[in-house]
């Protein structure tokens, strides 16, 4: 009765939906009204996410205000890049870089390229340019305005200059180069570099005028639809500007109307698509009632939508949001503290959500997160995991003392906990499961730091006794962490070994400290990560830059040794999570170096390749790896001595 009467009051809210469909779909005057930020009042072009419509202002150009005040600029990387300051009058901005800001002591490292590859913008030649040479191989030859200074290795350089000066120094020198640009109101002196930057940066941008459209008393915004510029009228029409004259309201009416007429049409087709699809969920509902009872005691308990709403109190306490869902913290009322994920865009039905949470759940190790319930109420999805006090690894591994934090033989007995927990999943337990998102931010940390695998919004299920997923065709995973043969199947077979790849890919983040698509460091002659490594260990010149003693040496050089493994190019080559687990607990001494892979991840704009565009990746990722012999067709050799 209860599912019958949830069926009918999404019958009833979705029919008041589409009645209003027209109305709906107009965009409204009061919507646009300018808001507060911090200092700062934001308006056409811009437009505050969760504060104003999209179609206030440009897409590009879309604000996140935070607790903090600061309105950052969404479609920076990370939100990098926030506003200072807004001048509408002249259609200027002085911007921030949170990157910058956060950094602290006297002398940092000039790795701060700033650029602009977004929006409507263009750096103001009001500002001027600070540019760092630094590591230089060999002292170039000095202007008055250059200034040494010691915050890089080598031989390290300063200047200041008129930003329209461009690149007038070559790099004669064969020097890192790193460009800030700054506005240079307080004056200030290139010692003083770092209060300089915080200064921030003059942009300009062009859009369409919105002088004539307050004129006529309408609201500026912009048609995401044909990209074009409208004035929103107090009527519920758009055009150029609000109209005073006859014929052009006339023909806004016209169109209103004929609008309105189609919208009723779309209203009776949607009525009866609506009815089609209850009768349809009525009957998906039965059968999810079917599979709770045959799964019976081995179900993890199901919880009512109104349950985890009062044990989240109402979601109050955030932890963090992915592509998949959102995580808040939870107290049960037996006081035991959980974290709760609800699920969004979820494309499953009711019976293949049940089905993944059944299987995950009967899985029971130490290094996997428990799954404690979940929530299937309508579209509504929710799953339950136990809650884990010291976070994710990523902020350990990627503050600025890691290895101070945790210590090197912490950071060992994490990697070793990660292995035994992938193991069990792709062997122990009876359905197979590949994790395919195997990166820092989904190993999460206990009490005592012991390392739980989480997040398996990605998995695939695999028949028992198989490894291979012959049958999927999508590209999942993160960038930086997907293996070869997931974007390019001429490579080889999804399978277990792809999580292998990805293991492989955190240990070396785990050793140098860094992400491997970090964008700060926004030079593109900067060596690919993990080949930076390899270089260094092959050499055995150490790795005393990611904060290695020398009794810490052999773990950080083990782990390196088998995440070089773990990321041949070749799936075949890769080995086992059983048999990574055997290569981290032998000696040093007993392991192999692997020859260097030479594949690296997908390019940033094949992050949203679909299935058609495979064939292409494949020729431009074989074509990359070069002269990369694979060791055989078969189990690898086991890189040990």
């Amino acid at each position: 009765m209860e599912t019958i009467l949830s069926n009918l009051e999404y019958f009833f809210m979705a029919s008041l939906l589409l009645w209003h469909l027209t109305s709906a779909d107009t965009p409204n005057m009061a919507d646009c009204e300018p808001k507060q930020c911090g200092n700062s009042t934001i308006s056409y072009p811009f437009w505050i996410n969760g504060q104003q419509s999209s179609y206030c202002g440009y897409s590009t150009l879309e604000i996140s205000c935070s607790s903090s005040g600061k309105p950052a600029l969404v479609q920076s990387y990370d939100s990098a890049y926030y506003i200072k300051q807004l001048f509408y009058e002249n259609n200027s901005a002085l911007l921030g870089d949170n990157i910058v800001d956060i950094i602290t002591g006297n002398c940092p490292p000039p790795e701060f390229n700033v650029s602009l590859s977004f929006g409507p913008f263009v750096i103001s030649n009001t500002n001027k340019l600070m540019k760092f040479f630094w590591n230089c191989a060999t002292k170039p030859e000095l202007s008055s305005d250059f200034y040494p200074y010691s915050c890089g290795t080598n031989e390290s350089y300063v200047q200041i200059q008129n930003y329209t000066q461009g690149d007038s120094e070559d790099n004669k020198a064969n020097c890192t180069i790193s460009t800030v640009p700054f506005l240079g109101s307080n004056g200030g002196t290139v010692n003083q570099y770092l209060s300089l930057m915080k200064e921030g940066f003059l942009v300009t941008w062009t859009v369409a005028s919105c002088t004539d459209c307050k004129a006529s008393n309408g609201q500026c915004g912009f048609n995401s639809s044909n990209s074009m510029f409208m004035c929103i009228c107090a009527n519920g029409t758009y055009a150029t500007t609000c109209p005073d004259n006859p014929k052009q309201g006339s023909k806004t009416r016209l169109e209103a109307g004929l609008l309105g007429s189609l919208g009723g049409a779309f209203f009776l087709v949607m009525v009866f698509l609506i009815i089609f699809k209850l009768r349809r969920n009525y009957n998906a509902q039965e059968n999810i009632e079917k599979l709770l009872e045959q799964y019976g005691s081995l179900a993890p308990r199901r919880y009512k939508y109104s349950e985890l709403k009062k044990i989240t109190q109402s979601f109050q306490d955030k932890l963090g949001k992915g592509g998949f869902g959102t995580v808040y913290k939870g107290k049960q009322p037996d006081g035991r503290m959980v974290a709760v994920k609800f699920l969004h865009n979820s494309t499953s039905n009711g019976e293949e959500f049940l089905n993944e949470v059944v299987s995950i759940g009967r899985t029971s190790h130490v290094n996997v997160v428990s799954l404690l319930g979940f929530c299937i109420e309508g579209s509504k999805r929710a799953l339950v995991y136990e809650y884990m006090p010291n976070r994710s690894l990523d902020m350990y591994i990627y503050s600025e003392n890691p290895k101070t934090v945790l210590g090197w033989e912490k950071l060992y007995d994490i990697a070793i906990g990660v292995a035994r927990g992938l193991e069990y999943l792709h062997r122990g337990c009876s359905t197979h499961i590949v994790h395919f998102d195997i990166k820092p931010q989904n190993i999460l940390l206990d009490d005592d730091f012991c390392p739980k695998i989480a997040d398996f919004g990605l998995a695939k299920l695999c028949p028992p006794k198989e490894s291979v997923l012959s049958s999927m065709v999508d590209m999942r995973g993160t960038i930086g962490f997907i293996a070869p043969e997931v974007f390019s199947r001429g490579v080889g077979v999804v399978s277990t070994k792809s999580d292998v790849y990805s293991y492989g890919m955190m240990l070396l983040e785990m050793v140098g400290g860094r992400k491997n698509m970090k964008q700060s460091v926004r030079n593109s002659s900067e060596m690919y990560f993990p080949h930076w490594i390899y270089d260094r260990v092959a050499e055995g010149s150490g790795i005393e830059a990611c904060d290695v003693t020398n009794e810490t040496e052999e773990i950080a050089r083990k782990m390196a040794l088998v995440g070089f493994w773990c990321t041949q190019t070749i799936p075949a080559n890769r080995p086992s999570m059983g048999r990574v687990v055997e290569m981290l607990e032998r000696s040093l001494s007993e392991l192999e170096l692997p020859p260097k892979p030479y594949l690296c991840s997908p390019p940033r704009q094949s992050m949203e390749l679909d299935p058609n565009s495979l064939q292409s990746v494949d020729a431009i990722s074989v074509q990359s790896m070069g002269s990369t012999t694979p060791l055989s067709n078969s189990e690898p050799s086991d890189g040990l001595r």
